[in-house]
C-alpha cells in the first residue's frame, strides 16, 4: 500500500474503507408517489432537486439544439412546486393554462420572452411535431433521473460524509504532486452542494468521486510520489477551508491546476529583463506585499489591499488569483496550510522569492559584518 494511504488509515482507522452505498437503482415512481416523497423533503432538499431538474432541463436544449434552426432559445424552466392539476397553479402558459413546468423561451431576434408548457412547443415556436416529442420525453426522462434521489433519501441513505474526507484527502494529496492533475471541480462543487443539505449523492456522481479518488491514487503510485507532507493538523485545516475554497472563482475558472505563470496572468509586461528575470520580480512584488500588512489595520490595511490588486489587474490582468493569495496569507501567514492552498506554480514562485530574500539578507549581514572588522 501506498505510504501517503497508509498515513490516512492511521489518521482515521474507521473512515478508510468507505460504508456501503448503493450503487444501483431502477425504481421509478408515478406522480403522486414521486409528490408525496418530494413534499418529504426539506426546503433546502426541494430547492436543489429543483436545481438539478433546471440544470438537467437546460442541459437537455444545449445538447440536442432543439431550438438551433428556429428564432427561438430556451431561456429558463421555472416549476410550481405547490401545483395540483385542477385546483391551484401559480404559473400558466401564455394561452393562459394552468401550468407545473413553465418553459421560457425568447426571441433571439427581439429578445421577446415567452411562457409555455410542454404541449404548446409546436404551436407557438412552429417546429416540427418530432421535435416536440422528443423535448416531452426528455423532460420526462429527467423526473426518472431524479427519482433516484428521491429513492436514495427514502431508503434513507445519508450523504457519505466518509466519501467527502477521502475525497478532499485526495485533493490535499493531488496538491503536494510534483506535477499535480487537473481534477473536475465542478463535481466537487455539485457534491458541495449536496453536502450543504445533507442529501445523498446522485450514484454516478459518487462513483464519479470515487473516480477521482482513483486517479490521483494511481498518479502517486505511478509516479512514485510516497513521501509527502503527512501533517495531520494540516490537513483537518484544509478539510475545514475546502468548503469555501472550492466555490471561489480561482476553482470554478477551472485554472487552479494550470502548470505555468502565463495560465493565470499576462507577463509580457517586462522590458530589456528576462521572462524569468521578470517571473522573479513578480513573485518578489506579492511578497512585498504580504510582508507589508503586518501592523496594517483598519481602513489602511484595506486600502493596501485594494490598492494593490487594483495595480495587479491593470498590470497582469490577473483578476482572480490575488485576493485568494492575500486572504490566505492573512489566515496562515507562509505556514503549511497558506502553500497547500494555493496553486502550485504560486507556491514554487513564492517559496523562491522567500529563498532570495533570505539569501539577500544573510548576503547583507555578512557585508555588514565585514565593515565592521
Amino acid at each position: 500500500m501506498d505510504n501517503y494511504l497508509e498515513v490516512y488509515t492511521q489518521w482515521y482507522p474507521n473512515n478508510y474503507g468507505l460504508s456501503d452505498y448503493p450503487l444501483e437503482c431502477h425504481v421509478t415512481y408515478d406522480n403522486n408517489e414521486r409528490k408525496s416523497l418530494f413534499q418529504q423533503l426539506t426546503k433546502p432538499q426541494q430547492e436543489l432537486v429543483n436545481q438539478q431538474k433546471k440544470y438537467q432541463v437546460r442541459s437537455l436544449f444545449l445538447q440536442n439544439q432543439y431550438l438551433f434552426t428556429s428564432d427561438w432559445e430556451f431561456v429558463r424552466l421555472n416549476i410550481d412546486d405547490d401545483y395540483e392539476r385542477g385546483k391551484r397553479s401559480q404559473l400558466k402558459c401564455d394561452c393562459g393554462r394552468p401550468l407545473k413546468y413553465q418553459f421560457v423561451i425568447e426571441s433571439k431576434q427581439t429578445g421577446q420572452e415567452v411562457h409555455l408548457g410542454i404541449q404548446h412547443f409546436k404551436d407557438h415556436l412552429g417546429i416540427p411535431q418530432s421535435i416536440a416529442e422528443d423535448i416531452k420525453k426528455g423532460v420526462a426522462h429527467v423526473d426518472l433521473a431524479l427519482d433516484e434521489l428521491l429513492w436514495l433519501t427514502a431508503k434513507p441513505i445519508a450523504f457519505p460524509e466518509d466519501l467527502w474526507q477521502r475525497y478532499v484527502f485526495a485533493y490535499y494529496r493531488n496538491n503536494t504532486l510534483r506535477r499535480p492533475i487537473a481534477l473536475n471541480q465542478k463535481l466537487a462543487d455539485r457534491v458541495l452542494a449536496f453536502r450543504q443539505v445533507e442529501m445523498p449523492l446522485f450514484i454516478a456522481d459518487y462513483l464519479a468521486v470515487l473516480g477521482e479518488i482513483n486517479q490521483v491514487d494511481r498518479e502517486v503510485f505511478d509516479k512514485k510520489e510516497s513521501s509527502f507532507l503527512a501533517d495531520k493538523q494540516a490537513f483537518e485545516k484544509y478539510l475545514t477551508d475546502f468548503d469555501q475554497d472550492i466555490v471561489t472563482p480561482l476553482y470554478q475558472t477551472r485554472i487552479f491546476f494550470a502548470r505555468r505563470l502565463t495560465d493565470f496572468i499576462k507577463l509580457d509586461q517586462f522590458v530589456n529583463e528576462s521572462y524569468e528575470a521578470a517571473k522573479n520580480r513578480y513573485f518578489d512584488e506579492i511578497l512585498s506585499f504580504c510582508l507589508s500588512l503586518k501592523g496594517k489595520t483598519g481602513i489602511a490595511r484595506e486600502k493596501a489591499i485594494r490598492n494593490f490588486i487594483t495595480y495587479h489587474v491593470k498590470k497582469y490582468e490577473g483578476q482572480t488569483i490575488i485576493p485568494f493569495i492575500i486572504n490566505k496569507y492573512e489566515t496562515y501567514q507562509f505556514t503549511k496550510n497558506f502553500f497547500l492552498a494555493i496553486p502550485k506554480v504560486y507556491r514554487v514562485g513564492l517559496r523562491q522569492a522567500i529563498k532570495r530574500k533570505q539569501e539577500r539578507r544573510h548576503l547583507k549581514n555578512r557585508k555588514a559584518a565585514e565593515l565592521g572588522q
